[in-house]
């Protein structure tokens, strides 16, 4: 009786801790399948569409990079609730505008961007706009901090790193600058 109560307590911790490990997994690819529809609805409708009731966010732009196999809709702020579903994009005063994802699921591909890659991001009322990286730096969001008021049009992608740590939340970033396809300069890092 001990030995059958052993066995089906370690299938169910294997199974709880498969489950909490496939939980982010999980709602990144129903996230983007849901937002999907909303982001279509938004676009026909010229109006914003929840992707579900009680949403957090609502998709704003579609991010992609052919290069990279990249091609995702990204929702408005970037908290961590929001980053759960999918990326998230900040902009500050100036104009400047981040975009932020998980490194395990929406910016996987980023390990391997470099400079003079080229992103498009079409936003919700059709505008697009072509932008060209132009530098990636590996800061440490302890000492570093990412000046939102900062002046001109840029676009930065961060997400955690190393792509490779065995733990998530590291204090580690990759920051990818992005300036306007058109100005083709190598702009200042972050």
């Amino acid at each position: 009786m001990i030995r059958v109560s052993v066995i089906v307590l370690l299938v169910a911790t294997t199974a709880w801790s498969l489950f909490q490990a496939g939980q982010v997994q999980g709602k990144a690819w129903l996230g983007q399948h849901l937002l999907e529809r909303a982001w279509s609805r938004s676009i026909d409708s010229g109006e914003t569409v929840d992707p579900w009731p009680g949403a957090v966010s609502h998709p704003v732009a579609r991010l992609s990079m052919a290069r990279l196999d990249l091609d995702h809709l990204v929702l408005d702020g970037a908290d961590t609730p929001i980053l759960a579903w999918g990326p998230g994009m900040e902009t500050g005063p100036n104009g400047q505008r981040l975009i932020a994802a998980h490194r395990d699921t929406h910016f996987r591909a980023l390990r391997s961007i470099e400079p003079g890659d080229l992103a498009r991001l079409q936003h919700a009322d059709g505008r697009i706009e072509d932008w060209t990286v132009t530098r990636i730096d590996i800061v440490d969001a302890r000492e570093t901090q990412i000046d939102m008021a900062s002046d001109g049009d840029r676009l930065l992608l961060v997400t955690c790193y190393p792509f490779d740590a065995s733990a998530p939340g590291g204090p580690m970033r990759l920051v990818a600058s992005l300036q306007p396809a058109s100005t083709g300069s190598l702009g200042e890092g972050i």
